[in-house]
């Protein structure tokens, strides 16, 4: 006679838990059933229907949320139950997609409490309110600085269309001489020997190679419209330093600094493309402890970018692993009876993450170990995995150096090769002791 097996039930881990499916003009919200007569309730997207939902669920003892959302239609509702004292939880939407039979709004949210009580739903990253409102004008100035490139494009086209040479002499466009000679082409100036003294001394083109390329046609629909993008260019580089005031306040007011004693700290040296015109490095600094910016790769604009994202705080991801897991740069294989099958692609989002990938690209002619690793993959596994095998390797010196507090002691590739060499010999008597012969390829 066979004995029966005793069946386990889940054990509730969040007895007073609420499952919301947030749409973008309609919320559901599920309760548990003890609670209410009416367990699922429908909000509409409205700001007053928001605080209506959060004081129903606080009216109903509701300690704990989950929210499942495909958009950014949850921002506004985060905030609002946050601000309520509620424990919200953001769950990712791809790892519930798959699951059958939920096919309208209310078995959604029902299926989402469900769930949540049991403890089987994880939490996305959430910063705090600091780094999401840090995020928000960073994530603006890059949007801007998008819009001024498209602007510099516009410009060259401009000129172009007047048979102006100026982009095919000049280095850069943006730089001092090129945007003075635009500057007085829109102001209606279109006389060579005028243009031509805005010449920088240092100009790697002659004087008469730049009276040439300034040779024009100079119709008046051109120049209206050199103005009408140079007026764009202008305004988009006004906001830049806009987002950059609020982003310095918000980083002075991070280090305990009132509002009322602010200052500004304008770069003593000339300020790069595209780079903060304040120090940014001395407030990095005070933030982080250390300085990230001597690991090779990482400049204040792509630090800025990574903490905007993922906060100062790296302690809440365990170990490096679960950093890089997380930004989805760390190897991902397909097993099957112990083998690798194949490597799975992770596709990501992460801003952080292609911040890292960038730096790792720039390390191609770079002389230290990072840029040989970088070389060294490109030659054995291609671009896009030295790519990301060194964002990695990026991702981890960061994450150490912020947990741990130690500075950056960068390895010469130097050291490198003569530590592979110390390997190469000590593995080549282990073979030779076992009868065989170590032949480098």
């Amino acid at each position: 006679m066979k004995r029966k097996t005793k069946k386990t039930a889940f054990e509730v881990v969040h007895p007073l838990a609420a499952g919301v499916d947030v749409g973008a003009m309609e919320h559901y919200v599920a309760v548990p059933a003890h609670l209410a007569e009416q367990s699922v309730r429908k909000f509409s997207g409205f700001t007053d229907d928001l605080h209506a939902l959060g004081d129903w669920l606080v009216s109903l003892g509701i300690t704990t949320v989950v929210m499942e959302s495909t958009g950014n239609y949850w921002f506004c509702l985060y905030d609002v139950l946050e601000a309520k004292g509620l424990e919200v939880y953001l769950v990712n939407a791809r790892h519930l997609k798959n699951v059958s039979g939920r096919k309208s709004d209310v078995s959604d949210c029902q299926w989402l409490q469900r769930l949540h009580s049991y403890g089987l739903l994880s939490a996305s990253f959430i910063p705090d309110q600091q780094i999401r409102e840090l995020r928000c004008y960073v994530r603006q100035r890059d949007r801007l600085e998008k819009e001024k490139a498209k602007d510099l494009q516009m410009l060259g086209s401009s000129l172009t269309n007047m048979n102006v040479k100026l982009q095919q002499v000049v280095s850069d466009l943006e730089g001092e001489t090129a945007m003075r000679i635009i500057r007085a082409i829109a102001a209606g100036v279109v006389d060579v020997e005028q243009l031509s003294q805005y010449r920088h001394a240092k100009m790697k083109a002659s004087e008469q190679e730049l009276k040439r390329s300034l040779t024009g046609n100079y119709k008046a629909e051109h120049l209206f419209c050199l103005r009408q993008v140079l007026a764009s260019y202008d305004f988009h580089c006004q906001q830049m330093r806009q987002c950059e005031t609020q982003i310095e306040q918000l980083l002075a007011s991070m280090q305990g600094i009132p509002e009322e004693d602010f200052q500004s700290k304008p770069k003593s040296r000339k300020t790069r493309k595209n780079q903060y015109r304040f120090e940014l490095s001395s407030y990095l600094l005070a933030c982080l402890g250390v300085d990230a910016t001597r690991i090779d790769g990482l400049d204040e604009n792509t630090i800025l970018e990574v903490i905007a994202e993922t906060g100062i705080d790296l302690t809440k991801w365990k170990t490096a692993k679960h950093f890089t897991s997380w930004l989805r740069l760390a190897p991902n294989p397909a097993v099957s009876a112990g083998k690798v099958l194949y490597h799975k692609v992770s596709k990501t989002s992460s801003r952080a993450a292609r911040a890292f990938r960038l730096a790792a690209r720039s390390l191609h002619a770079h002389k230290g170990y990072l840029g040989q690793l970088y070389r060294r993959l490109c030659l054995r596994k291609g671009p896009s995995t030295a790519i990301k095998a060194v964002a990695r390797k990026l991702a981890v010196i960061f994450y150490t150096m912020i947990t741990r507090q130690q500075d950056y002691r960068p390895q010469s590739a130097e050291a490198q090769i003569a530590e592979n060499q110390r390997q190469f010999k000590r593995l080549s008597r282990q073979a030779q002791h076992r009868g065989y012969k170590l032949v480098p390829v």
